[in-house]
């Protein structure tokens, strides 16, 4: 038995550099094909149709996806014309050779003086002798693009159809021209390359124009939705007064800022998580109850917890003084004073900037937040200083 016992498959050098290797044997391949098949002439193209499993068989090496990707490429380059069917294993697939009628005979008999007899396609030989094909003469020349190109009209009517304006489609072609201008390749087809371009930045743009579409300001009555709060209370395990009592600050800060979001409750939860993280970590790490000191400060962890949640520091640091007297006539013992101010700077931080908007529009506010802590008698703000003070709940 020989090592060899195939014939080889034949491709021409210099048409593997202009269209890639696996394009080269795709175009010899279907070139045998064409030899000892008969075509059906339409539109000016000399169609035919071959075998799939055959076409399988021939090139053992490449799955029925890889003839598929190859034979697209060569149809996206100008090389190939394909059939209403595409390629498929058990199907006949339909195809033509992108040059006219005319050009083909010509080729052909440039090629082929002597003429072949016509076998059926079974017993038709595996790969075409060197001579089968000549580049120049069956493909046309790939060439860099020129830096006056231009979209053909109907390039541009087939764009409408897809519902692209053609002001939006001539605004691609500078930007196009120069790109490929500067990378100097050469290709068979740009308008199929312009094409791709414009459509894929159509597409990015409505994508983009959907998604600021949905997004909103920060309006003074927002609230997180009950799926937020059940993932921030339930599966988080974040204490619901703790959630509650970060929303007129996280309200405050976007307001400031000015942006347009449409995902609000994402930020929310996110902002929540980490300003839990510190605060439970800042509790775990004082734990020994004693009295408060008449030169007590807050640690600096307790500011850092602040500043994620927009509280400034100098309002925290006025707010010590008094602080200190009322727990200090008090006597208590607190395990954590840096968690109890910061509960407290927390409070009365929202409480002051809740003033200063019923001051603006009395009504208003008075209907949104009084509807907010309705179904909340614990609420911190309709409670007095005492009570926000003894407060444990964020602790349970």
């Amino acid at each position: 038995m020989s090592l060899i016992p195939e014939k080889p498959l034949l491709f021409y050098p210099q048409l593997a550099a202009a269209l890639g290797l696996e394009e080269a044997v795709m175009v010899q391949t279907l070139k045998a094909f064409i030899e000892y098949g008969e075509g059906d002439s339409q539109h000016g193209f000399t169609w035919f149709e071959a075998s799939a499993d055959k076409l399988l068989q021939t090139l053992p090496f490449w799955q029925e996806a890889d003839i598929q990707r190859i034979s697209a490429n060569l149809r996206e380059q100008g090389i190939l014309l394909i059939g209403a069917q595409t390629f498929q294993q058990g199907e006949r697939f339909r195809f033509a050779i992108n040059e006219q009628d005319a050009n083909v005979a010509s080729a052909q008999t440039a090629a082929s003086p002597q003429p072949q007899p016509n076998p059926p396609l079974s017993t038709a030989p595996l790969a075409p002798p060197v001579r089968a094909i000549a580049p120049a003469a069956a493909v046309q020349r790939a060439q860099a693009i020129t830096k006056g190109w231009q979209p053909e009209n109907d390039l541009l009517a087939q764009l409408a159809q897809y519902g692209i304006p053609q002001d939006f489609a001539l605004q691609q072609v500078g930007e196009f021209v120069t790109y490929w201008t500067e990378r100097n390749e050469p290709r068979y087809s740009w308008g199929s390359r312009y094409l791709k371009h414009v459509l894929r930045l159509w597409r990015q743009q409505e994508t983009r124009s959907a998604r600021q579409s949905k997004e909103v300001a920060m309006s003074e009555g927002w609230q997180p939705s009950i799926d937020a709060l059940d993932i921030l209370t339930v599966q988080a395990g974040i204490n619901r007064n703790f959630v509650e009592d970060a929303i007129p600050e996280f309200i405050l800060y976007w307001q400031e800022r000015g942006t347009n979001s449409s995902t609000w409750n994402s930020r929310f939860i996110q902002h929540i998580k980490r300003q839990w993280a510190s605060y439970t970590h800042t509790l775990q790490m004082d734990t020994t109850p004693r009295p408060i000191s008449d030169s007590w400060q807050p640690d600096e962890t307790v500011f850092d917890i602040l500043k994620m949640g927009n509280i400034d520091r100098h309002f925290a640091q006025n707010l010590v003084p008094e602080f200190i007297v009322y727990w200090k006539d008090s006597g208590h013992l607190v395990s954590s004073w840096n968690t109890k101010f910061l509960q407290f700077a927390k409070k009365q931080w929202a409480y002051t900037h809740q003033q200063a908007v019923n001051t603006a529009d009395t009504n208003t506010m008075t209907h949104s937040h009084g509807k907010q802590r309705s179904d909340r008698p614990s609420s911190t703000r309709h409670r007095n200083l005492t009570e926000e003070l003894s407060d444990r709940s964020w602790a349970s």
